[in-house]
């Protein structure tokens, strides 16, 4: 992440037309908006499309941003909205998850001590972790994927979301409490969580 010095000089550089001032941002931000996307839709495609319409609406909008916020949490809330809106016009169809690209098998170097019904129980545990973030509200999915995903802090995260801190970490505490509960049969199964 670069430093707010940098990002508004880049931001004044693109005010003024400089294509590749905004593509730095971009290139900068891009991927974690995508991952955030990806993990409120569980569709790669919708996740790109939708990643392509925030980075458009972000330079559209750029003129109107006031840089009272950083770039970074004002690019988040443009996705969260985007994605929002959409996931309010599609019906998706419970139960067709694509699971995350960051999501790795087992580390090589534990494999080969771990015995195959170890790594089975690790895969299901992260497979089954995955389909329990993906069927939490999606206000407390937003939440944690915002702090405990992309990073934000808990400041950052209610900007994005229109709230105070203290409802970011009521809603955070709230999604792992749903979530200790959902795998609580796999927390005795597995050595690392």
């Amino acid at each position: 992440m670069m430093d707010k010095e940098q990002e508004l000089l880049l931001i004044n550089r693109a005010r003024r037309g400089e294509v590749e001032a905004f593509m730095t941002l971009i290139r900068t931000y891009q991927a974690p908006i995508y991952r955030l996307i990806y993990r409120l839709t569980g569709n790669r495609e919708d996740a790109a499309d939708l990643t392509q319409e925030t980075m458009l609406k972000a330079y559209t909008g750029l003129k109107n941003f006031k840089a009272r916020s950083r770039f970074n949490t004002w690019l988040h809330r443009i996705a969260v909205n985007e994605t929002l809106n959409f996931l309010d016009k599609m019906s998706r169809e419970k139960g067709k998850i694509e699971y995350l690209d960051e999501i790795k098998p087992a580390d090589p170097v534990l494999a080969m001590v771990a015995t195959p019904e170890e790594i089975s129980i690790e895969e299901e545990f992260k497979t089954e972790l995955e389909q329990a973030l993906a069927e939490l509200p999606a206000n407390y999915k937003l939440a944690i994927t915002l702090v405990v995903f992309q990073g934000l802090s808990h400041s950052e995260a209610a900007e994005v979301l229109g709230c105070s801190e203290g409802t970011v970490s009521w809603k955070i505490h709230e999604a792992r409490k749903m979530l200790r509960e959902r795998m609580r049969p796999y927390l005795g199964r597995v050595k690392e969580v």
